[in-house]
């Protein structure tokens, strides 16, 4: 108990730096045993890692990173006080820079984490944020110009975004020390040096502390059983790679083009051919010896094949007004059941253009997908395998 009563008095203090700057303290977690540990004595701010461990999966697609933010962050919020998602560079400023090919991992998995966040219309409750160890980027650096050139990058994304910059204090860091502060302030004074830094909210992270027990800690052992209310509700992705249950050739037409009254689907032209069934099997074979009686044609119950389960949902890197048009169709002309959408529905909430588009999109073409109609909507929408329902809120399936 004793080492959260620090960390939760210099939380209230709201600290500030040089120029604008504020500085958040936040408690840094990297397994699901470290956040029960966290949450159960007090309620302070989270920040959960992305390390090294994850790192090339999460950068890798925004499904992956939907997955990973599933087991390890929507798991837990917003029972826990989760406020920042950090991706570590704890490779960057080491070994004479031979992991400065991690950062373009790290610019990745912090975007695919933003879409994931925006997915679930999160981003601007959990914010994504890079981490840089404090004796890194040193004003006394002799390769600090060439080091924030590589940074740039992320800084600039942090910035478009509206997020945090966070700093992993070096072992013995005092939340009340005067020469620690100053170690920050330093910090970000060699990132302000080239004029491309301005950040205002900075965070210092506060590693958890080692349960008593022996524990693995690998970010890829978790506890995937949910914690409270939150549900399991997935939302459209920005552009991706096609999976392989959605044809890459498919030509999305352009939204005028949407009709109320679809064609009907076309049969295939060709169909492949089946040897033809031997009905006159001898008896007895010509060698001397019985064959075991052949299968019956029919044994009386049809072959079931599994049915691909598929939801058609919007794009949130659509722009808002081509969005609304796309929806506007789909509950209008287009026939789609709208009334869970509006403020007395069970789906009105969260109240953004997204999931709005989202309901009317599925509502639309699981009501004519037999019929010919597509899950395009102009290129605004997207076909997902999960089920996007949430609470009383209920995505239908035909």
């Amino acid at each position: 108990m004793r080492w959260l009563f620090p960390l939760l008095f210099l939380f209230s203090l709201g600290l500030t730096v040089t120029g604008q700057e504020s500085i958040e303290f936040l408690n840094l977690c990297e397994t699901t045993e470290d956040i029960l540990q966290a949450s159960s004595h007090a309620e302070l701010p989270l920040a959960i890692s992305v390390n090294g461990g994850n790192l090339n999966e999460v950068s890798f697609s925004i499904l992956l990173a939907e997955k990973w933010l599933r087991h390890n962050v929507l798991a837990h919020y917003p029972a826990s006080n989760i406020t920042t998602i950090v991706v570590e560079t704890t490779a960057f400023c080491q070994q004479d820079h031979q992991h400065n090919n991690n950062l373009a991992v790290v610019l990745s998995s912090l975007k695919n984490v933003y879409h994931s966040l925006k997915r679930w219309g999160l981003e601007k409750d959990i914010k994504v944020s890079v981490a840089f160890n404090l004796d890194c980027l040193s004003l006394n650096s002799v390769s600090l110009n060439n080091d924030l050139k590589l940074v740039k990058p992320l800084i600039e994304f942090l910035q478009e975004v509206n997020s945090t910059y966070s700093v992993i204090p070096h072992y013995g860091f005092s939340r009340f020390s005067d020469k620690s502060l100053s170690l920050v302030s330093s910090h970000l004074e060699s990132l302000k040096k080239p004029g491309f830094f301005y950040l205002n909210n900075i965070n210092v992270l506060a590693i958890v502390p080692k349960g008593r027990k022996n524990i693995a800690r690998k970010l890829s052992v978790v506890d995937f059983s949910p914690i409270g209310p939150f549900p399991v509700r997935p939302a459209p992705v920005p552009e991706i790679a096609k999976s392989p249950m959605t044809p890459s050739n498919v030509a999305f037409p352009p939204l005028a083009q949407v009709v109320s009254s679809p064609p009907p689907i076309l049969s295939p032209t060709f169909a492949p051919e089946e040897p033809p069934f031997p009905f006159g099997v001898p008896a007895n074979s010509p060698h001397g010896f019985s064959l075991p009686p052949c299968n019956p044609l029919h044994d009386g119950s049809p072959q079931i094949f599994p049915i691909q389960k598929l939801w058609c949902v919007a794009k949130p890197s659509v722009p808002e007004e081509t969005l609304q048009q796309a929806m506007d169709y789909a509950c209008g002309e287009g026939g789609a059941d709208c009334m869970e959408i509006s403020p007395q529905g069970n789906c009105y909430n969260p109240d953004t253009l997204v999931a709005h588009a989202s309901y009317a999109f599925n509502s639309y073409w699981q009501k004519h997908k037999r019929s010919g109609g597509t899950c395009s909507f102009g290129g605004t929408a997207m076909l997902i395998n999960s089920d996007p329902s949430f609470l009383h809120c209920r995505f239908i399936l035909s």
